[in-house]
């Protein structure tokens, strides 16, 4: 059935022109790219990194970090990227590949990678990727309003069906059975008929929710940030010169460049994300009786946890005034996060932050938190503690602005 663009519409009529690979201008000589890197013990390098092992054991130019410790290492002086602008694929489990689809047949997606080589030259390595893996596929760039993270009416629905997003705002239904986007078109079962669509008017693809299947290995794996948006889960890292080789969860192999690595870190390794576990409280006091839920990964807004001048992926939003508590049975041994007011929502608000372990202060709460004062490094030590609490208070302003994002927020085993 064609459903009409009342609610849709407006996404798409935004953009008309096909997308196509970024056009790459050559760039100075490569030199080797400083990391910082964070270690689950609290110690930190800062210096160039000549090897990583599949372990994630790494080896710098100042000294090197055991099978175990790497929680993060990241590139000095860039920022944490914006969700990606260009076509690409979301993964169930989160990830987003730059890139082109160049076909989808037997429930494989030929997908053309957009990477950078020496000299800013465009590199293409062709994958192929199980379409279950995938719960959304973007043949176009997404419209400006789902770049900062904002989910879509139908992003949380639960479908046993296709969504075919237009360009012109309409929506089809049905079973994608083949794509060609040489060919350009798209053939899809609706109510047991074959229908033939213009791949040239297809925005994008939201996959049949009951299908999806997330790609997430028992031991642990390292996820990379990449410059132009991508973010990717891999295993058996290994660096080659100025090229870091990942093998991806869904079985590829891929090699960048050092210099297109924004950030590495190790999931289900020695580091557990907050927004990972499920909180066992929340207490929310609204100022004028608008209340605010807290979100993971995104902020209050339901959009993307943005601080000081980075897009991270991880973290929680609250608002003042309110207070989310955590189960430790005594697992951890630090809690380490950056908190702040949000880069755009927050501009104006003032906020006391404090973080509990078995309701005693650990952490922040020494002076009142601004926009203009910036982000504020947290670390706790929660060793033998049964609770976390993070404690978001009004300030001298009441509730306004009072947008807190806690990025980066995890437990330390």
């Amino acid at each position: 059935m064609l459903l009409t663009g009342t609610l849709f519409g407006y996404w798409w009529l935004l953009r008309a022109a096909a997308d196509e690979p970024p056009m790459l201008r050559p760039g100075p000589s490569v030199v080797s790219p400083v990391f910082t890197v964070a270690t689950a013990s609290g110690k930190q390098w800062v210096g160039v990194v000549t090897r990583i092992e599949k372990d994630f054991s790494l080896v710098l130019d100042v000294g090197s970090v055991a099978a175990g410790e790497l929680v993060l290492m990241q590139r000095q002086g860039v920022r944490l990227p914006p969700l990606p602008a260009e076509p690409h694929v979301v993964f169930a489990n989160g990830d987003r590949l730059v890139g082109e689809v160049l076909s989808i047949e037997n429930d494989r997606v030929r997908f053309r990678a957009w990477f950078r080589r020496d000299g800013g030259v465009l590199a293409t390595p062709e994958v192929t990727i199980p379409l279950p893996a995938l719960s959304l596929i973007w043949l176009r760039a997404p419209p400006v309003e789902m770049r900062d993270g904002q989910t879509p009416p139908w992003a949380g629905e639960r479908r046993r069906r296709d969504l075919v997003l237009m360009r012109n705002g309409d929506v089809r239904r049905g079973v994608v059975r083949h794509l060609d986007q040489p060919l350009g078109s798209l053939t899809l079962m609706d109510d047991g008929k074959e229908v033939r669509l213009d791949a040239g008017q297809v925005v994008g693809l939201a996959l049949n929710t009951e299908l999806s299947r997330s790609l997430r290995p028992r031991e642990n794996f390292g996820r990379m940030t990449l410059d132009n948006g991508t973010r990717l889960s891999f295993r058996e890292p290994a660096i080659h010169g100025l090229s870091l080789k990942v093998k991806t969860l869904f079985g590829a192999e891929v090699q960048v460049r050092l210099e297109e690595l924004v950030r590495l870190e190790t999931r289900q390794g020695p580091a557990v994300y907050l927004s990972d576990l499920k909180p066992t409280g929340y207490e929310h006091q609204p100022f004028l009786g608008i209340s605010w839920p807290y979100l993971l990964d995104r902020s209050v807004s339901g959009k993307s946890l943005l601080l000081g001048g980075h897009v991270y992926d991880k973290g929680i939003g609250m608002h003042s005034q309110s207070r989310l508590s955590f189960d430790l049975n005594g697992q951890y041994r630090r809690f380490e996060s950056w908190v702040g007011l949000d880069d755009v929502r927050g501009q104006g608000g003032r906020v006391v932050v404090r973080v509990l372990a078995d309701g005693e202060p650990v952490g922040g709460g020494e002076a009142e938190l601004s926009s203009a004062q910036g982000p504020r490094w947290i670390e706790a030590d929660v060793k033998g503690r049964k609770q976390l609490t993070l404690v978001v208070e009004f300030g001298a302003a009441g509730d306004v602005c009072d947008h807190v994002n806690w990025c980066d927020a995890r437990l330390l085993r």
